[in-house]
């Protein structure tokens, strides 16, 4: 007589189906968490951007006002105001270099 246990070979079914949903629900939390980290990061990068063009803008307006100090003109209005004449062979002071390591 042949005995049919229909159940019996059902049960490595039920049990790799049942790994199969929790492999796709992880795998489907985890590609939430993915994305939710690179819109956390693009948003960071924008701030940072904006951060970096501000500092940019900081750093024309800075030079801007560094060369009109420094301009040439600036100079020679200074120069002509304090009655200061250029000299055309001026003479340096010299020291030797060895001098001065000798005192250390």
């Amino acid at each position: 007589m042949t005995i049919i246990q229909p159940e019996r070979g059902i049960f490595w079914v039920n049990k790799l189906l049942f790994l199969l949903v929790v492999f796709l629900v992880g795998s489907a939390f985890w590609v939430i968490s993915l994305y939710a980290q690179l819109v956390n990061l693009n948003h960071g990068l924008d701030k940072m951007s904006q951060e970096i063009q501000g500092v940019q803008t900081a750093n024309s307006e800075l030079k801007d006002k560094i060369f009109a100090q420094l301009d040439s003109g600036k100079f020679k209005q200074l120069a002509a105001e304090r009655q200061l004449v250029q000299d055309r062979t001026p003479r340096y002071l010299e020291v030797e270099p060895w001098s001065l390591v000798s005192q250390l």
